[in-house]
This record gives C-alpha cells, structure tokens and sequence, in this order.
C-alpha cells in the first residue's frame, strides 16, 4: 500500500496528536517504510530524520530512522496503528503529520525546501573549512550524514564510538568506583596526550565542558570539528546553521 503526505509549510502541516509520550505496549509490530523527495526537482532527499515523536518502544529507545541517497526509509519494530511522524532536514520546512501505519505500507514524504538555505550552506561551510586550514593542527571533521546515521546517539557517544578518539579521565590511575574515573571529561586523540577539551556549541564556550555534548542528540547537529593538539571540539546545531545562513555574521577566529 502506497501512501503521500506533504510538506506544505512548518506551521500548516501539523495535526495534533495524543497527548504525552507513549511507550509501544501490546498489538502488532511491522515495519515503517517510504521514502522523502523534494517537492520542486522530485530528487531523492538524503539525511532526513524520520521519527515517531510520542511513541518510544518498550525498552525505552526512539523510533527513528534517518534516509539513504535514496531517500529510502525503512524502521522495523513499529507499533501497528496512529502514531505522530516528524520529518526533518535542515534546509527543508519540517513536516508533523499523524500516520495510521499499517503492514506493507509504503510512504512518500514530499517537502518542500528552502533555497537561500540550501544554497547559503555550501557558502558556510566553505568558510568554516577555511578557517579550520588556516590552523596549523590536525582537526576531524563529522558532517551531518554521518552523524544522523547514529539518530539515537548524543553526540559525546558519538564521538567516543570513533576510532582513534575516546573520553577518558583527566586523572591517570582512578579507578573505576572513583568520583574522578566516572567522570570521562578529558578526549584523547591519536598522536595526542589526554587533555580537557575546551566545548564550543554554535561558536559560543560550552561551559559545561564533555557534559553538554552527551544533552545535543546526533539529529539536531550539522556539524562537529574535532581540533587535535589545540584541544577543541565545536559543535554546529542545524537551528543555527540555517539562522547564520539567513542572516550572515562574521567567523569569529578559533585561538588555542
């Protein structure tokens, strides 16, 4: 069974749905599957999040999958019936909409985008590589495809589950029952010592260091610089790259 939905603008496309979050009890469990495409070139749209909003399953985790090149969907383990589906993609109006999923159902999500925003974060970007060159450091860079392919991740675990990078304590020789060797607030990077990173969220000091980055999920993140040597991590959300994009503002210069 083939199904449409539209993106027809943020605000419109919203229905209400039940109340609170609940979790997946009882009935049956099929698997939720479509596919999202832009609605002016009819081009498969790559990385969206696609996410039951107020239904978790049982052991608590999220429904959520996140769209191949294709712009293929496919989450298994999905409660049978009405569920609210929130679909996003930063440069693209986000859709609300209540589904009746149902076995062997496949959806076709249309939305709709934004051009000055698709078109501004080539530019942003750009310059964001441009001043990453200009360090005389190795940095890592974590774009959003890789990251939305881990959507029920923050991203300190996210972060923690690449090679050659981990948090470890900042103290060598805790032990584990330790107040200090619970606490995995310094990063080690390969070729480098362990060191307390100074957090940079939206280009503004983190002040709540490794910490805050385990409350930033994966799916509402753009981008992730890791700066080795100079101790840094940045952390670009989607909201602010989209806000920075509408309305420009100069970098300002990273100073380790």
């Amino acid at each position: 069974m083939r199904g449409r939905f539209f993106a027809l603008c943020a605000a419109a496309a919203m229905v209400a749905g039940g109340g609170g979050e609940a979790a997946a009890q009882g009935g049956a469990f099929v698997t939720f599957a479509g596919q999202v495409i832009d609605t002016y070139w009819g081009a498969p749209v790559e990385g969206a999040v696609v996410r039951l909003t107020e239904t978790i399953r049982e052991d608590g985790s999220p429904i959520v999958g996140v769209t191949d090149a294709q712009g293929r969907f496919s989450i298994p383990a999905v409660p049978e019936g009405p569920s609210q589906v929130l679909v996003s993609r930063i440069g693209y109006a986000d859709l609300v909409q209540v589904l009746d999923i149902r076995l062997d159902q496949f959806i076709e999500v249309v939305m709709i985008p934004k051009p000055v925003v698709l078109e501004g974060i080539e530019v942003y970007v750009d310059r964001l590589e441009t001043r990453l060159r200009e360090l005389p450091y190795i940095t890592s860079t974590y774009g959003e495809i890789a990251l939305r392919s881990a959507p029920d991740l923050n991203v300190a675990d996210y972060l923690h589950s690449q090679p050659s990078f981990e948090f470890v304590p900042c103290f060598e020789g805790n032990t584990q029952s330790g107040i200090f060797g619970q606490r995995l607030d310094c990063m080690r990077t390969r070729g480098t010592m362990p060191q307390r990173p100074r957090v940079f969220i939206d280009d503004a000091p983190a002040f709540g260091g490794v910490g805050e980055l385990s409350t930033i999920p994966t799916s509402a993140v753009y981008r992730v610089e890791v700066i080795r040597g100079c101790g840094q991590i940045r952390v670009y959300t989607n909201t602010y790259v989209e806000g920075t994009v509408v309305q420009p503002r100069p970098l300002i210069p990273i100073i380790c």
